[in-house]
C-alpha cells in the first residue's frame, strides 16, 4: 500500500494490528525491503544475493571455526555476486568466477559454499531458481586442485608435537595438551569452563553437533586442567583457556599464538584432533572421545603413521 508524505509517494509494509513500516519512495527498493520483511515468503526475483548471504550465515549452527571460514568465503562471494538477485546468477557466472580467481583452492571452496547457501535458500523459499553450481565441469588443472582439497592426511608425530610445544607460550601449551588429551575441536576447547568440571568429569557439549562427551578427569588430563586454572591472571576467569587478563582466548588469538610457535612446521592446530584419533589403539574409544555417532567418521580422522616396512632379505 502507498501513502504520501509532503507530497511524495511512500510505500509501506503493513502488518497485523494496523502496524506499518515505511519502505521509501523508490518502488524497486521498497520491493526489496518488503521481501526481506516477508523473510522470503514471496517468490523468486526480489531477494538480493547479499540478503540471502546474510540470512544464511546468521541462521546456520556453525561452530566457531567453521563460521569464520564461511564468513570469509561469503564475503568474497558477496563482492562478486551480491549486487544481483538470486535468479540472475547462472552457471556461466560461477564458472567465470572460478577462472578469474587467482587462488583456485579458495575459489572451489567458495563454490561449495555458494551451492550450500543456494540449496538452503530454495528450502526457505527465498528463490525457485535452480542451483547455478550444479553441472559445472572442471578442467584437468582445476581437477588437480580439487583433489588436493580432499581428505587431509597429515599425521603429526610425537617429535613434531613436542617441538612446537617447547616453543609455545604457557597458555598455548595448555591448549595444545588439552586438545590432544580430549580430542576436541578448537571451538569446544576454548569454551571449556570451570562449571563443565563436576564430580570428576569434564562434560563437553560439542558446538558443531551438540554431542555430549563426558571425560574422566584423571591422570595427565587432571594435571593439565589444574595447571591451566592456576595460571596467574589479572582477574579470575571461568574459562580454562584464558588470556593473561582473564578473558576468554579467541580463535584468532589461538591461531596467532600457534603460528608464532610453529616456526617452519607444516601442520595445523586442528591436526591435533586427528593425532588423538590416530594414537588411540582402540577405534571404539577414539569414536567416543571425538563424539562421533558412526565409527566410519572416526576412520576418516585416523591417519597413517607411515610404519616402516622391513626390506627384503
Amino acid at each position: 500500500m502507498t501513502g504520501r508524505v509532503s507530497g511524495q509517494k511512500v510505500y509501506y509494509y503493513h502488518q497485523a494490528a494496523g502496524k506499518k513500516t515505511p519502505l521509501g519512495s523508490d518502488k524497486a527498493e521498497a520491493l526489496r525491503r518488503w521481501a526481506v520483511l516477508e523473510a522470503g515468503s514471496i517468490g523468486s526475483g526480489f531477494i538480493p544475493v547479499s540478503d540471502a548471504y546474510e540470512k544464511y550465515v546468521n541462521e546456520q549452527p556453525f561452530s566457531l571455526s567453521s563460521k569464520r571460514h564461511y564468513e570469509i568465503a561469503l564475503r568474497n562471494l558477496r563482492q562478486a555476486f551480491g549486487k544481483g538477485r538470486l535468479e540472475q546468477i547462472e552457471p556461466k557466472h560461477v564458472k567465470q568466477y572460478i577462472r578469474r580467481r587467482s587462488k583456485k583452492g579458495a575459489a572451489i571452496f567458495e563454490k561449495r559454499i555458494l551451492s550450500a547457501m543456494w540449496n538452503w535458500a530454495r528450502e526457505e523459499g527465498l528463490t525457485t531458481a535452480l542451483n547455478p553450481c550444479a553441472g559445472i565441469k572442471f578442467s584437468q588443472a582445476e581437477k588437480k586442485v580439487i583433489g588436493k582439497l580432499g581428505k587431509r592426511d597429515r599425521y603429526v608425530t610425537d617429535a613434531e608435537f613436542e617441538e612446537v610445544l617447547a616453543r609455545a607460550d604457557p597458555i598455548l601449551q595448555d591448549a595444545m595438551e588439552l586438545a590432544y588429551l580430549t580430542g576436541q575441536r578448537p571451538g569446544d576447547l576454548l569454551k571449556m569452563t570451570r562449571q563443565d568440571m563436576r564430580e570428576g568429569t569434564l562434560l563437553i557439549v560439542q558446538e558443531k553437533t551438540g554431542a555430549k562427551v563426558p571425560i574422566l578427569i584423571q591422570r595427565r588430563l587432571k594435571t593439565v586442567l589444574e595447571r591451566a586454572l592456576a595460571r596467574p591472571r589479572r582477574i579470575k576467569s571461568i574459562y580454562v583457556i584464558a588470556t593473561e587478563n582473564g578473558q576468554r582466548l579467541t580463535y584468532a588469538q589461538l591461531n596467532a599464538r600457534f603460528r608464532a610457535a610453529r616456526g617452519d612446521a607444516d601442520w595445523q592446530f586442528r591436526d591435533i584432533r586427528a593425532k588423538t584419533a590416530s594414537d588411540l589403539p582402540d577405534i571404539r574409544r577414539a569414536q567416543q572421545l571425538l563424539g562421533h555417532t558412526k565409527e566410519t567418521t572416526t576412520t576418516i580422522y585416523r591417519r597413517s603413521k607411515g610404519t616402516p616396512i622391513a626390506p627384503h632379505e
